[in-house]
Formats: C-alpha cells, sequence, structure tokens
C-alpha cells in the first residue's frame, strides 16, 4: 500500500509544505482527545445503564467495574489505532498515528503507546508536554512507542 505522505519532521515554526504531513500540535491532539473523551464517556455510560438494568435498578460498583471500563477505554484506542491509525476525534483533526516510516503502527508499538500514554498522565501530564523539549516534537508514548502523531493537509485524500 505504500507511504500516502511524506513525514517532515521540523520545528515548530518552520512552514511544512502541504504536501507534507507534519507533526500534530499538542492543541490538536488534546482537540481529538476531547472529542474521543465523550465518545468514551457515552460508551461507558451505555454500559453502567446496561449493569444496572441487570443488577434490578440498583447502582453497580467495585473493582470488576472499574476493570470493564478501563477494558473498553483501552479496546476503543487498540481497536481504531490498529484500523487506521486514527480515532474519531483523530479523524475530525485531521492527525493520525503512524509509525517513524510513515507506515501504521504495530501492534506492539500500540500496545507500548496505550500504556505509556497512561504515564503521560499520571505524571501531571509532564509527558504531554516533553512535545516542546523534544527534537521532533514527540510526547514521551511517540517515544518509546517509535510512533508519530502527523496532522494530515486537507489535500490528502484517502
Amino acid at each position: 500500500m505504500g507511504v500516502p505522505f511524506v513525514l517532515q519532521t521540523t520545528l515548530a515554526n518552520s512552514k511544512p509544505s502541504s504536501e507534507a504531513a507534519y507533526p500534530a500540535g499538542l492543541g490538536r491532539r488534546l482537540g481529538a482527545g476531547l472529542y474521543d473523551g465523550l465518545l468514551i464517556v457515552a460508551l461507558w455510560m451505555g454500559t453502567l445503564f446496561i449493569g444496572v438494568l441487570i443488577n434490578s435498578g440498583e447502582a453497580i460498583s467495585g473493582a470488576g467495574v472499574q476493570m470493564l471500563l478501563l477494558a473498553e477505554l483501552l479496546v476503543f484506542y487498540l481497536y481504531f489505532w490498529s484500523r487506521d491509525g486514527q480515532t474519531l476525534g483523530m479523524t475530525a483533526w485531521r492527525i493520525k498515528v503512524v509509525d517513524e516510516t510513515g507506515r501504521p503502527p504495530s501492534f506492539r508499538q500500540l500496545i507500548i503507546r496505550l500504556i505509556s500514554a497512561l504515564l503521560s498522565w499520571i505524571s501531571l501530564g509532564i509527558g504531554y508536554l516533553w512535545f516542546y523539549v523534544g527534537k521532533r516534537q514527540q510526547t514521551w508514548h511517540d517515544q518509546l512507542s517509535k510512533t508519530l502523531v502527523v496532522h494530515i493537509p486537507k489535500s490528502h485524500r484517502r
């Protein structure tokens, strides 16, 4: 299938070519994360609603419920990222996860990315802010999984 675009890992103040994908800014990433967060909350609400129905109208809680919700979160990201490198939020913001060569990441890379993204959040967001420190505009989870999040130009067609 070939690489649909050329990767360009320049600094934020340089002008990317209109023909090349370039590193997605933190604002786009957070915007996509907000969209995805709303979808995940809706998924969780549906799951919990079904749980309450099954439990004769009583609230459900406990470690089992929390593990189920965490599993839904993990499956959500793994499904969309392994499908075409984009969640629904990422599609709306025209960003995509690719490996360092511009190809779709391996499943192993996606697992590493997902686990290390949780570490980026747990560290009070320092892993995300690393985007501004590194030379290639990568967060911790980008670096650990050897992936990039790129902004897809409007001219790019699927």
